[in-house]
């Protein structure tokens, strides 16, 4: 598990919590206000048929499907290198992770963008889409985020699928590239990984898709799971010194 600055992390992510659960609960015109400004009362959502756009979804959910595909090998190879040879013959680490990293990696994939988020939230919020709900042109009503309602069957709007992988996506990059021995160069390879969230962010609001508070909720959601198995690694190492 690469080191990480888990008490700055955990400040921000408490701030983003708060902020967030008091923008979108109390003030209730940010959601619509924001998509309406991808919005036109002619041609509906435009982007929403930008085919590159679309495309570089796709691909980035395909990339996600991948990469926690690939955690879950080599959590699994590094650990079984690690019992049968330990460390000195080169089987503690991979690309710069432990098995304990690559288990984080696995695990935020598994339990952010998996089970939380498109097992549960999007299954049975009830929050419409964007683009169905009565302030764009559809015949749902409008609900706030977090509220399950009955607007919505299932692959709800709340919260996004495609910004949680992404922001996985992230967090990958982030613990890989913690091994990278030049500043500059893990400073850019992380500012090009943030980029992943931010383009899925924006593709997911200007089609419609999502509420800006889907994809903020994503975001935290994802991001605490993460802090969350960092700060179990760092426990469990502390009381076994």
């Amino acid at each position: 598990m690469p080191k990480l600055d888990l008490i700055h992390w955990g400040y921000w992510l408490t701030f983003g919590w708060l902020f967030s659960i008091v923008l979108f609960r109390h003030f209730t015109s940010v959601d619509p206000a924001i998509t309406g400004l991808f919005y036109s009362p002619d041609a509906g959502f435009p982007l929403g048929d930008n085919a590159l756009l679309n495309l570089l979804r796709e691909w980035i959910w395909d990339g996600a499907i991948v990469v926690f595909l690939v955690a879950g090998l080599a959590w699994f190879w590094v650990a079984r290198r690690r019992s049968l040879w330990g460390r000195g013959f080169g089987g503690g680490t991979l690309a710069g992770l432990s098995n304990t990293g690559w288990r984080a990696i696995f695990g935020t994939f598994l339990l952010g963008p998996g089970l939380i988020v498109n097992g549960w939230l999007k299954s049975f919020s009830g929050r419409a889409r964007p683009a169905n709900t009565t302030l764009f042109g559809g015949d749902k009503q409008f609900s706030l985020a977090g509220d399950f309602t009955d607007q919505c069957a299932s692959n709800c709007s709340f919260v996004s699928g495609e910004v949680a992988a992404g922001t996985a996506l992230a967090v990958t990059v982030w613990f890989v590239t913690a091994a990278v021995p030049y500043a500059w160069l893990r400073a850019s390879l992380r500012g090009l990984g943030l980029l992943v969230p931010a383009f899925v962010i924006f593709q997911r609001v200007a089609t419609g898709r999502h509420f800006p508070s889907d994809a903020v909720f994503a975001v935290l959601i994802t991001a605490t799971i993460a802090w969350a198995f960092a700060v179990a690694h760092h426990v469990v190492r502390a009381t076994q010194k």
